[in-house]
């Protein structure tokens, strides 16, 4: 039996979603891009090609998620010295710092660690605390001082339906279909990107705080062959609806015209307006949109945050050709490095040993 991940909810495909287009903590970057291709069909093989990492690595993963949830995703050093405070201190400190100031009759509306300490004080919960303290012991239980913010399901009544047409495509095994998937990289800012890098003790590479800004933003319309995990793309300056069918035609000119295709991309306007919809029906193309707010589903997302720290980190870009240079030599380079492996769809997809056995040696597959 294939190892999957279990199902996701809503709100932890988009905090997925959200991490491979920004996460910085590299670790839980990949470990983010391991989950979602594993919940978009992907066997381990299959993400050892995606991810560039071990397979038995991959599975831990994939058990680990299904095990503990999202808390897995960021990583967890070894502990230090022995803990001054006992359990029941450390849960009362968690408690009252998730209470509501109002609900124990103060005279503010929020915590911050001053008030924290002086109320666990008063209160007997500890004799004494320093703040940093505070803010450790509650930052091990995965407490921390955020902004409040808003939420948001998706209202999409064919939400399942959807979803379903989208795992057939995406997941079948015998005879796959042509189906790709599309999707924009950007706003992308001409401006200098931070990164990391090896450089000498104290020396890292600068980049310039003052610089003359020529043109705004930039978007990279990026396109996954589901089946051979090939990446193309093609920088546009605007995601207009016109750029759109632009990049539409050539991609679709590269298979024959017989053939029919079929493309997954979310539901934003511009890629479905009424020029696009009879473009597809003359040209042989079926049109299939992720649910509201589920951008997740679209298997090109983990690919394009992997593309932009590759072609964008420390660099200084001044024009969209440059931009554009720089972003599809990322893509040769992924698509030549998973070339190497010699792996692709069809080469990781787990045969039948015990029936290929019974067929004699000459009907066998060389």
């Amino acid at each position: 039996m294939v190892l999957r991940v279990r199902e996701l909810t809503l709100e932890e495909g988009q905090k997925l979603r959200r991490i491979l287009r920004h996460g910085q903590d590299a670790i839980e970057f990949k470990r983010a891009q391991i989950i979602l291709a594993s919940y978009q069909g992907n066997t381990p093989p299959r993400i050892a090609v995606i991810a560039l990492m071990s397979e038995d690595y991959i599975r831990g993963v994939i058990r680990a998620f299904n095990e503990h949830g999202m808390a897995m995703l960021k990583p967890k050093w070894g502990p230090g010295r022995p803990p001054k405070f006992t359990d029941e201190q450390r849960k009362a400190l968690v408690d009252l710092a998730l209470s509501r100031p109002r609900d124990l009759q103060l005279p503010y509306a929020q915590w911050s660690l001053s008030r924290l300490r002086e109320q666990a004080v008063a209160r007997g919960i500890v004799p004494s605390i320093s703040e940093e303290w505070l803010r450790v012991i509650l930052h091990e239980d995965d407490v921390s001082h955020q902004s409040i913010r808003t939420w948001k399901v998706s209202p999409d009544p064919l939400f399942e339906e959807k979803k379903q047409k989208i795992d057939q495509l995406t997941r079948k095994r015998h005879n796959p279909p042509i189906v790709l998937s599309m999707d924009e990289i950007g706003p992308i800012q001409l401006v200098p990107h931070g990164g990391e890098g090896w450089f000498p003790k104290q020396w890292p590479a600068r980049i310039p705080a003052e610089y003359e800004r020529k043109f705004g933003t930039v978007y990279y319309f990026l396109t996954l062959n589901v089946f051979h995990q090939r990446l193309h793309g093609q920088v546009y300056r605007t995601k207009h609806a016109a750029n759109w069918l632009c990049y539409l035609k050539r991609e679709r000119a590269k298979y024959p015209p017989e053939q029919w295709v079929n493309l997954i991309w979310d539901g934003s306007s511009n890629h479905w307006t009424a020029e696009i919809r009879e473009w597809a029906k003359a040209s042989k193309v079926r049109l299939f949109a992720t649910p509201t707010h589920a951008s997740h589903l679209n298997p090109v997302e983990c690919h394009a945050g992997d593309l932009q720290k590759l072609a964008l980190a420390g660099e200084t870009y001044t024009s969209p050709t440059a931009v554009g240079r720089a972003l599809n030599a990322a893509v040769r380079y992924r698509n030549r490095e998973r070339k190497a492996r010699g792996k692709r769809f069809r080469d990781t997809v787990r045969k039948n040993r015990r029936l290929l056995a019974k067929r004699p040696i000459w009907l066998r597959p060389r």
